[in-house]
């Protein structure tokens, strides 16, 4: 069961009416999400709910004892042991069958593997984000196992973000209930068949038509086709994440829960900083908050800064799995940033601090995309021999395009020209459609539902992020 499906969507309707009939029994209401949310984690694989658990043990009993001592030697006791585990249960349960390969005798490996934890990555950052904040005083402990539970196990979010903050959660769930408002029912199904257009017709589109296809044998393709499914890809991946994200926020807000967004336009960032503030902006915060600001370095004029970069997005490209190509991917990232804060630095310092515009800012936009759909050779080869093999016939200079069809061009086509628009021309219609009377929502909705079902054929891509 994933979203997008129609069967998941039902669901997210089920379980928002039953926490309105719950109305101000907060218990009642707790209990129901956090129960909805580890059904829809076990639909996946019951075995699942072991790491998960033991996660949400570990760290709200970490977060308890930490709310009852201020001694500074206990405190860093219990936040490393909490860092500790969480990161020994994500290395474990993402990385553990390959460890065992590598250090079984003479390359073979063991008899045994274990289960990969679909989502793990998100919810181990979402719970590690917690125990930090309250370590640092600016999140209060959470007192019921329950109240953790539904957070951790959130399940529009637990399979592959937003990553949600503490203080964004808590709040709105202590909060009674009551009718859905039109404004907030109307901006959650805006979302969900946004989202639903991007995944089923934008990234689907790309990835069996195209990407797909070249990646898996850039042998068999010209060199403009590879290039035209490299760039389809960073099309593709923006599809499948942003529209997986709009799924999500709409679907916690049926459930009365506001999150923040996690994409906006980032293929229109002039520099690498910028497009880091509009990507996956919870995880790039997360980045910054937890990672890069505890790293040290901070003295005016030190180089330290360059390098944390580069050994943040290092270690949060390695986040998404363990391969050389997603290490690479961070690496030059990471790289990039550094080389954009060094020059950011010295303009400072030569008193010229203005934006870019007109030319210089279309320049900056096209070296930008033109850098990350370069990097994301890299997170999408799964080892380093094919992405050489992808950059080889790159190079060859074979011009048919005779294997790229006509929806895969128009996907990628309307893919860049979104993020071309005018930003307020999204929350604009989001507006109209809010003011819409309700048989006219749904008839809306059901003609988005036609048109992605016309358009989007029979094949269907799983989402790229559900591997992390």
């Amino acid at each position: 069961m994933t979203f997008g499906e129609p069967l998941t969507l039902v669901f997210v309707v089920l379980v928002a009416a039953s926490l309105r009939l719950a109305g101000s029994a907060n218990r009642a209401r707790v209990g129901i999400l956090a129960a909805a949310s580890l059904f829809f984690y076990a639909t996946w694989n019951p075995a699942y709910l072991v790491p998960l658990l033991a996660t949400c043990a570990v760290d709200w009993a970490v977060g308890r004892a930490l709310g009852r001592t201020e001694r500074p030697g206990l405190r860093r006791l219990l936040v490393a042991a909490s860092l500790v585990f969480d990161l020994g249960v994500l290395a474990l349960f993402k990385y553990g069958t390959l460890l065992a390969e590598l250090a079984g005798p003479r390359g073979h490996a063991p008899g045994w593997r274990l289960v990969f934890a679909a989502g793990i990555s998100f919810y181990t950052f979402q719970s590690l984000s917690y125990v930090l904040d309250v370590y640092r005083r600016e999140e209060e402990p959470v007192r019921s196992f329950l109240d953790y539970v539904a957070y951790v196990s959130f399940f529009p979010t637990i399979l592959a973000g937003p990553i949600t903050r503490a203080q964004t959660f808590f709040p709105r769930l202590e909060a009674a209930l009551g009718p859905l408002a039109d404004d907030a029912g109307g901006r959650a199904l805006f979302l969900i068949a946004l989202g639903t257009v991007k995944k089923c017709v934008l990234a689907d589109t790309l990835a069996v038509g195209l990407v797909n296809r070249v990646f898996e044998m850039p042998g068999l393709y010209s060199s403009a086709e590879v290039l035209v499914a490299i760039v389809g890809y960073s099309v593709q991946i923006y599809g499948d994440f942003s529209g997986y994200s709009d799924i999500a926020i709409g679907s916690a807000l049926l459930l009365g829960f506001r999150l923040k967004d996690n994409f906006n336009a980032p293929y229109r960032a002039a520099d690498l900083a910028e497009f880091w503030r509009r990507w996956h902006i919870s995880l790039s915060t997360w980045l910054r908050d937890y990672l890069f600001f505890s790293l040290p370095g901070k003295r005016p004029g030190s180089p330290l800064p360059y390098l944390n970069l580069v050994v943040t997005f290092a270690l949060g490209g390695l986040w998404h799995g363990a391969a050389y190509t997603f290490g690479i991917w961070g690496l030059l990232h990471g790289a990039g940033l550094a080389v954009v804060r060094f020059v950011e630095a010295r303009r400072h310092r030569a008193g010229r601090r203005e934006a870019p515009k007109g030319l210089r800012r279309a320049a900056g936009i096209a070296a930008t995309f033109s850098f990350v759909t370069f990097a994301w050779v890299f997170f999408r080869c799964p080892t380093l021999e094919q992405a050489a093999d992808v950059f080889r016939v790159l190079l060859q200079g074979t011009w048919s395009l005779g294997n790229v069809s006509a929806a895969a061009g128009a996907a990628i086509v309307v893919g860049l020209a979104s993020q071309a628009v005018p930003e307020t021309l999204l929350p604009a219609l989001e507006r109209r459609f809010c003011d819409l009377p309700a048989p006219l929502q749904a008839a809306a909705l059901l003609a988005v539902a036609a048109g992605v079902r016309l358009a989007a054929g029979q094949a269907v891509a799983p989402f790229i992020y559900l591997q992390f």
